[in-house]
């Protein structure tokens, strides 16, 4: 089901961003451009940027739990989700939180943050299809993969998934595992074709 651009549900959202890498800042600088109110805590020391962008740094998991957050971003590495999450001090959470992990694989980590999280937080699982790269002009037009993996506020579900319609995503809706099996079938044709074109006789120059 795709967030209606009008929903009166959207508003303004607090969200910590854990995993404050080159992704991370670049999801938080059009969170904040909407008006959102971020949070950060990370393996390295960012306070330094977080506090020229207007964003609270925590270098203690406690504090950053504690922090009362509407949406909790997860922008850790694929192989290092599990040992973060087992790592937060999720008996801190001072109410149900959402949690949304924007990770290239999708199958996986849904599978840890329901084995992780507690049974009452919420948990989306996305994929904004973009980077720094692709996005640094703007998102209008890139695709935003999500899936509602479990769901009872749905007013903030649907305000962060506000985020990325509003600045024109394509919002897919799909299941992790279509996700990951059309991300499959797209890197086997990518190699493939790769691999054919390595091959290919160099044409002599005339």
């Amino acid at each position: 089901m795709a967030v209606s651009s009008s929903s009166p549900l959207s508003r303004t959202l607090r969200i910590g961003i854990v995993g404050f890498g080159p992704f991370g800042q670049f999801l938080a600088t059009t969170m904040m451009k909407q008006g959102h109110t971020l949070t950060a805590t990370s393996r390295s020391d960012h306070s330094q940027l977080c506090a020229r962008l207007g964003i609270s740094f925590f270098r203690g998991m406690n504090e950053f739990i504690e922090a009362e957050n509407d949406v909790i971003m997860l922008c850790t590495s694929i192989l290092s989700l599990t040992e973060v999450l087992k790592s937060l001090p999720l008996h801190c959470l001072k109410r149900p939180t959402l949690f949304a992990d924007v990770l290239s694989v999708k199958e996986g980590p849904r599978e840890v943050l329901l084995q992780v999280l507690p049974e009452e937080s919420d948990v989306l699982c996305t994929h904004p299809m973009f980077g720094p790269e692709s996005g640094r002009d703007g998102w209008n037009g890139l695709a935003f993969m999500y899936e509602r993996v479990r769901i009872r506020d749905e007013a903030t579900c649907s305000s962060f998934l506000h985020i990325f319609e509003s600045e024109g995503c394509r919002m897919l809706e799909m299941s992790c595992e279509e996700h990951d099996k059309l991300a499959a079938r797209s890197q086997f044709l990518t190699h493939t074709i790769g691999r054919y074109k390595f091959f290919l006789p160099i044409p002599n120059p005339k």
